[in-house]
């Protein structure tokens, strides 16, 4: 068989998270069709905004992977924590987002290697509560601006970003929520990444929300799920009810 990968967005899709309550909740069936599809010889990855001590943690004990795509393509990894790419946001450009698009009624986040931090507006259980920048630990990886469901205010916010800072960073939205990166950096250049680093000769992808759109394209297989927004499902090749339905048409196509 061929070198084959499957990169899953974390969560929505393979994890359903509550940040308000802390919580996280996996489908054991999806878990055992990922062990399943290692042992067959098939490399499992997660491809998500979030960073990478937060996915270790959430998964420990229940499946290993063989890549990890955090912070929005950011940061790649093997699956022995060796780094394939490693991309940082320069501070002043930090500022210049909190100035420009921060608001009282929203979350600012800002992820570090060590801190999820909020500066103003709500924050959740695992959110650290700043005053300012200068309390943040670099490398600062990603921002995450959350209006609190508002899409409307979201994708507005998020093409603004794009348009006056492309140069250097890249924004992308998560429904009520935009994450900004790196320019150059989006979950599509992790699966490149991916790609080129460990030999795969055919990549499938899964992602529930606007921001896996980039994973999608990337994949030259792409999985969603009916409850998807509609622009998700019309950017995927498969539209499946779990992860481990999509873990085994992708099996059956090889």
């Amino acid at each position: 068989m061929r070198k084959i990968a499957f990169a899953s967005d974390f969560d929505g899709t393979l994890c359903e998270s509550d940040w308000n309550l802390g919580t996280e909740r996996f489908d054991p069936a999806d878990l055992e069709a990922v062990r399943a599809y290692r042992a067959a010889g098939g490399l499992f990855g997660i491809c998500t905004g979030r960073p990478l001590q937060s996915v270790i943690d959430s998964l420990r004990g229940k499946v290993e992977l063989d890549f990890y795509i955090v912070v929005t393509g950011a940061q790649v990894f093997d699956g022995h924590l060796n780094p394939i790419v490693m991309r940082e946001i320069d501070i002043d450009l930090v500022a210049e987002l909190q100035e420009r698009f921060a608001r009282e009624d929203m979350s600012f986040v800002v992820v570090t290697q060590t801190q999820f931090a909020s500066i103003g507006g709500p924050a959740g259980p695992e959110i650290e509560p700043i005053a300012s920048l200068a309390e943040l630990e670099p490398p600062i990886l990603d921002v995450s601006l959350d209006y609190l469901d508002d899409e409307e205010a979201a994708r507005r916010v998020c093409a603004q970003i794009n348009e006056r800072l492309g140069d250097s960073l890249c924004a992308f939205q998560n429904r009520g929520s935009v994450d900004v990166v790196p320019a150059g950096c989006s979950k599509g250049s992790g699966v490149r990444a991916v790609r080129e680093a460990l030999g795969v000769e055919r990549i499938a992808g899964i992602g529930d929300s606007y921001n896996d759109l980039p994973l999608l394209e990337a994949s030259d297989v792409a999985y969603t799920f009916n409850r998807a927004p509609e622009q998700v499902r019309s950017a995927a090749d498969h539209v499946v009810d779990s992860v481990a339905e999509a873990l085994t048409h992708f099996v059956a196509l090889e």
